[in-house]
């Protein structure tokens, strides 16, 4: 069935963002003397902030007794406030987006918090490329559950064989294809080791490859 729809990730797909979900999280870390390695902050690449909180707690890198739900509290309204600043765009996205919606219906799925992904689609202009945008707070459950892309294709008016995801780690390619979806993953942040059971993958916004692999699909 032919593709009609492109549902983008955001941190790490579209913005070069992650590094504001750092900073966010060292700050927060800060005030309760925790200090964290690089490492740590990567394991979190691409899953929700309670499943991250989750890990540190199992790897007793942050103490049981601190309430996750405050940390996460603090930690959001902390990345509101650097979001207002905008982000980098990741090399390439923009023109992407611009060459892609002339073909599909474009729409963004995140994990992150829906003020978040619209400050930075606004404060870049690229908002009003997209017909959905989903964040956390439009499902219960997170990637790599599939509801945020079943959401956006029902949303879309379109079947899930009828879309395709553009993400950028294990955990958002397990959705989308949890959700019966073809993904593209791009190695903005993560080598193609980790990217393997995506459909596609691609080194960087290559229009006429995506476009290309994104027309073979039947």
């Amino acid at each position: 069935m032919a593709i009609k729809a492109v549902i983008f990730d955001l941190d790490g797909v579209i913005f070069d963002s992650e590094i504001l979900h750092q900073i966010a999280w060292e700050q927060i870390f800060d005030g309760y003397g925790i200090k964290l390695e690089q490492k740590d902050y990567a394991s979190g690449i691409g899953i929700s902030d309670k499943d991250f909180l989750e890990k540190l707690k199992k790897d007793k890198k942050i103490p049981e007794n601190i309430s996750a739900d405050t940390l996460i509290a603090e930690k959001r309204k902390k990345l509101l406030q650097l979001s207002k600043n905008g982000a980098k765009l990741m090399p390439g996205a923009a023109e992407f987006i611009n060459v892609m919606s002339k073909d599909y219906v474009l729409a963004v799925a995140s994990n992150s918090d829906i003020n978040f992904i619209k400050n930075l689609l606004e404060s870049s202009k690229l908002m009003t490329y997209f017909a959905v945008v989903l964040g956390y707070q439009d499902i219960s459950n997170p990637k790599p559950a599939p509801d945020i892309y079943l959401k956006c294709a029902e949303k879309l008016r379109l079947l899930p064989e009828e879309c395709a995801v553009i993400e950028d780690s294990p955990t958002g390619i397990r959705a989308a294809k949890n959700a019966g979806m073809t993904c593209i993953a791009i190695t903005s942040l993560l080598p193609e080791t980790m990217l393997s059971e995506a459909d596609f993958i691609v080194k960087s916004f290559d229009i006429e490859g995506i476009r290309t692999s994104l027309n073979s699909i039947q």
